[in-house]
């Protein structure tokens, strides 16, 4: 019971506000979920998660977050998920839009896919019908896609078949090995288009229907560097500030929510996705009513407030957990472990190429940490 009593909002809002919008769904929340090969949903998942395997079928989408996502079954609908790993080796119906560490695509996607992760790899038997937008660090194209690919990477190679166009922004800083490699194997239907420090390896045995277009990126950095500085600063100190107010409000709360976050990451990461994800959904739909507007703006804003506490809670977790190590007593001061904490998370977040990931992490974990501590109080 208790873990279905923070249904009741969410199912009067799909149930008696848009009755005819959503037919079914399903939420299920453990440390480990399985739909097994028998087992078939009607309507749409809701999950998070340490571990989410589906071997069955989903008839309508899938929302989920976890910390290893495996989906071997088929998804009529979308797949809207975010886990450190993801593994699509069955079919889905819709679009597949991930985020995550590492992504492996491995079976067919009828639309488009959207992934965004350190290592993204569209393998040997993949294909996906329409489009492919990715943005990583390590992007490997080995299967088949239907329309363009396109994104930014700090490496792309292609030993797949395109049908369309490609083009990538690539990292300027990659010199060695190639920002682009395009093997012998490799079936381009259009255009190449690419932007990088340094000019690719293109194998004159690829097929590359259309023409090649390079162009060199300019290192602007230099230019708006100052602004970059004065950005995060500015952010940074806004961010103390609020941390300040937190504490001074909600102390004996946020030492609770960022204890529970400690001894369940995996989870508050899992939760996280989900709220961060099907928020703006249930947001959508109450605006569609009309009679729901009020309430979505106020779920809307609650949404966006809590958003933006996710990384100060993650950075006075990190500070609590930092002072601890380093005077081996529990004696905190909450101020000086939030100053710590939010200076490094600011730090990590601002890391070239991988600073989002991390901050879109840092956020998932402190939005369900704050979902967590609600729903268990």
């Amino acid at each position: 019971m208790k873990k279905t009593r923070f249904l009741l909002p969410m199912a009067i809002a799909l149930f008696l506000i848009i009755p005819l919008t959503v037919s079914a769904f399903a939420v299920k929340t453990d440390d480990s979920i399985y739909v097994g090969e028998e087992e078939i949903i009607e309507g749409n998942l809701y999950a998070g998660s340490n571990n989410i395997t589906i071997d069955g079928i989903v008839k309508g989408d899938v929302i989920c977050g976890a910390q290893t996502i495996n989906i071997n079954g088929t998804v009529e609908g979308d797949v809207i998920c975010g886990a450190q790993t993801i593994n699509i080796n069955g079919k889905i119906g819709g679009n597949a839009r991930v985020a995550g560490n590492t992504i492996n695509i491995n079976g067919s996607i009828a639309r488009n896919l959207n992934a965004f992760g350190a290592f993204i790899s569209l393998n040997k038997d993949a294909v996906v019908g329409w489009e492919v937008f990715t943005a990583g660090q390590s992007v490997y194209i080995k299967g088949k896609v239907g329309g363009d690919l396109h994104g930014a990477a700090s490496t792309l190679n292609i030993t797949g078949e395109i049908n369309k166009d490609v083009k990538f922004r690539l990292n300027e800083r990659v010199l060695k090995g190639g920002p682009l490699n395009i093997s012998d194997e490799a079936k381009i239907g259009g255009n190449v288009y690419y932007t990088a420090g340094s000019k690719g390896n293109i194998s004159p045995k690829a097929i590359i229907g259309g023409e090649i277009g390079y162009s060199f990126t300019e290192k602007l950095e230099k230019k708006y560097y100052p602004f970059k500085i004065w950005g995060i600063l500015f952010s940074l100190f806004s961010a103390l500030v609020v941390g300040l107010v937190l504490i001074s409000l909600w102390r004996k709360s946020i030492v609770t929510l960022t204890d529970n976050m400690l001894s369940k990451p995996s989870s508050a990461i899992g939760w996280g996705v989900v709220v961060m994800l099907l928020t703006p959904i249930i947001c959508i739909l109450l605006m569609i009513t009309l009679i729901g507007i009020p309430l979505s703006l106020i779920v809307a804003a609650v949404w966006l407030i809590a958003l933006y506490a996710s990384k100060i809670l993650v950075g006075i977790l990190i500070g609590r957990s930092t002072m601890e190590k380093l005077w081996k007593k529990k004696k905190e001061s909450l101020i000086w472990a939030m100053i710590i904490g939010v200076l490094i998370v600011w730090l990590i977040c601002s890391i070239p190429l991988i600073g989002w990931i991390l901050s879109l992490a840092a956020m998932w974990w402190g939005l369900g940490g704050i979902w967590l501590y609600f729903k268990k109080s």
